[in-house]
């Protein structure tokens, strides 16, 4: 009985960063968006909670990992009675940065454990319950400069497909600098850290 050699098992290749998935039809992501919201317990410091925004506009995913840079806005909650909570009202923060995955197994299977880790530029906003006059000069709002870093653990689902969620925890800080944006010596945020959660979704085309 002759055979029919053009049945042949084929693994295609997608292109978002060479992901493997295997199957008969090769799908092409071309763009990838990685959101997710976190809330953050500081471990010290002014901050009772963050709540986190983000947005990931550049992303490249590879079988294994990934790397993208990251936007972020946040929602910063004072502890009653701190110094910060008495002078300061309206405070936010916002975040720029590069955040990388190490995937545990390959993108085919439908969960994907991964480490997970990142490091941005950060920037408190905030307005004075009371103006602030220097030189006759009237400051109603001020910034303060930082650096943050995360490192965590989470498991995507899915990953091989146009839409995946995810859901991770971690640990993470920040460091502040010693002048405000208007030139005052920062006195009243510490340096602090973090534990975090944080669930979210990709979308890929």
């Amino acid at each position: 009985m002759p055979i029919d050699t053009s049945a042949n098992v084929a693994v295609a290749t997608r292109s978002s960063g060479g992901v493997a998935a295997p199957g008969g039809k090769a799908e092409e992501f071309t763009l990838q968006i990685p959101m997710d919201v976190s809330y953050s317990v500081p471990f010290n410091g002014e901050f009772r909670s963050i709540t986190r925004f983000t947005l990931t506009p550049l992303c490249l995913e590879t079988d294994r990992g990934s790397l993208g840079l990251f936007i972020s806005g946040d929602m910063v909650d004072l502890k009653p009675g701190t110094l910060a909570a008495d002078a300061i009202e309206n405070a936010w923060m916002m975040e720029l940065g590069i955040a990388g995955r190490l995937y545990l197994n390959p993108a085919h299977a439908f969960i994907s454990p991964y480490f997970s880790a990142n490091l941005a530029g950060q920037v408190l906003y905030w307005h004075y319950r009371n103006p602030v006059f220097v030189d006759g000069d009237e400051i109603n709002s001020d910034s303060l400069p930082g650096v943050g870093g995360y490192a965590g653990f989470g498991v995507a689902l899915n990953r091989n497909s146009h839409l995946s969620f995810f859901g991770e925890a971690g640990f993470g800080g920040t460091v502040f600098t010693d002048l405000t944006g208007q030139g005052f010596g920062n006195d009243v945020f510490h340096n602090f850290g973090y534990f975090s959660v944080k669930a979210g979704l990709c979308i890929k085309f």
